[in-house]
């Protein structure tokens, strides 16, 4: 069963990198619990940086790794210590524009990406301390643009994205101690491009669901899929207020779900963070009071604890 936690002592949200081009080494850090209070900036990322995947690792260090740095597909990772990027071990593999989930003890596990173009790896490694490791088998097939949830504490779920080229709507998961990544079901839209994470079933429940938002299908998606859990059909959940892609979705305190930035048809940086508190018929999408400094898509976001962040 999926039951709602709290991520307690993760309220601030850390954003880096994205277009457009000249803020691609930009970092900032935002409040979700107080528009009112500001949080210093941590500093730049050492290259300018896109499409890359972040996640807390050992010892409870924020970690960004791969993407496009610089204008080149790479393995490279960093980490924020001391309020300063150093470089910490490289992924097996060059990847852009893969997706990975938070696990347990600073575990960060990442399927696919990108080699250059549609050129997508099947393969999946994961981050154990302060290295990546090959244990992960891969999947059946070649994905990006895809996003992945932390199901549960030994299931994660790869949804959507480019598969074998193609747009796709079919799911994967895996369960650790398992040969082989299993198919779940399919979405009712393919979609790339898109954002998932895991949200309150409905207003005072302590069920989770798995949601998933927007992306690109035959056009910029503003549909919303909901999957229960034991459930093997994806339902409908509340229609985003226009079609977004390239966003960044957050699990937040409260077992609602933020989605950070993005790119529309009317606004490629879109500023805005918007809300939704459970994933019920009655739930709406609100926009937030705050806003990213700049706008952003093909950005990195994620939680960090909040005693990584100077705020006040």
């Amino acid at each position: 069963m999926l039951i709602f936690h709290f991520n307690k002592g993760f309220s601030k949200l850390l954003i880096c990198g994205g277009y457009p081009t000249q803020y691609k080494d930009t970092c900032e850090v935002i409040s979700l619990e107080s528009s009112t209070t500001t949080c210093k900036n941590p500093p730049n990322f050492p290259a300018k940086l896109e499409g890359a995947i972040g996640g807390i690792g050992f010892k409870g260090k924020a970690i960004i790794c791969g993407g496009d740095q610089n204008g080149a597909y790479t393995n490279r990772c960093y980490s924020l210590e001391n309020n300063e990027w150093v470089p910490s071990d490289s992924m097996n593999s060059a990847r852009a524009y893969a997706s990975a989930a938070q696990l347990q003890d600073g575990k960060i596990l990442v399927t696919g990406g990108s080699t250059g173009g549609l050129a997508f790896l099947k393969t999946a490694e994961m981050l154990v301390e302060e290295e990546w490791e090959n244990t992960i088998p891969s999947l059946t097939v070649t994905i990006g643009d895809h996003c992945m949830v932390t199901v549960n504490s030994t299931t994660v779920m790869a949804i959507g994205g480019f598969q074998n080229g193609q747009r796709s709507g079919k799911t994967f998961y895996f369960t650790f101690g398992e040969e082989s990544w299993t198919e779940g079901p399919e979405l009712k839209s393919k979609r790339a491009c898109h954002s998932c994470g895991r949200i309150r079933r409905a207003e005072g429940s302590q069920e989770m669901s798995i949601i998933v938002a927007g992306g690109v299908g035959e056009n910029i998606l503003s549909s919303v899929e909901i999957l229960d859990e034991g459930s093997n059909e994806w339902q409908s959940g509340p229609r985003l207020p226009f079609g977004i892609s390239w966003s960044q979705m957050i699990e937040d305190q409260n077992g609602g779900v933020v989605l950070v930035g993005g790119q529309s048809l009317s606004n490629p940086y879109h500023d805005s963070i918007y809300q939704l508190p459970h994933g019920g018929p009655d739930a709406v999408w609100t926009e937030m009071e705050q806003k990213l400094k700049t706008g952003k898509s093909h950005h990195t976001a994620f939680l960090v604890p909040d005693n990584l962040a100077e705020c006040f």
